[in-house]
């Protein structure tokens, strides 16, 4: 008598199918947090360093710094505050809807010059 056979290779492709789909289910949650219509940008690669400090700004009114909320009518004193004490080589990117003022973003990038921060990453799509 035969002995029976276990065959893996459909349990394989099921498992692969639903890893597939697990990493596409993350990424598209983990980016529709943001809020933000970024401007297109070049076709480079992205930067490979890990941002220290996350700059979002959705609209004219406030910018999300590492997920906490500061307006921007006294964006430069809550940034000192909170981030003056940050190593000063520490990567920053700002990520500005495309449909703010150019006066507010520079408010921003401006604040962020100020408090001592050389290395600063521009976000886009």
């Amino acid at each position: 008598m035969k002995k029976p056979e276990l065959n893996i290779t459909p349990f394989v492709d099921i498992m692969l199918v639903l890893l597939a789909i697990l990493m596409v289910s993350v990424t598209v949650s983990t980016y529709q947090e943001k809020n933000v219509n970024l401007p297109e940008g070049s076709k480079t690669t992205p930067a490979v360093k890990k941002a220290t400090i996350t700059i979002t700004i959705p609209n004219s009114s406030y910018a999300i710094v590492n997920q906490q909320k500061i307006p921007l009518n006294d964006f430069l004193e809550n940034f000192n505050l909170k981030y003056g004490n940050f190593n000063k080589n520490a990567l920053v990117y700002i990520a500005a809807d495309k449909n703010i003022k150019y006066d507010t973003f520079m408010k921003v990038y401006a604040a962020v010059v100020k408090s001592g921060f050389t290395q600063i990453g521009l976000l886009t799509k």
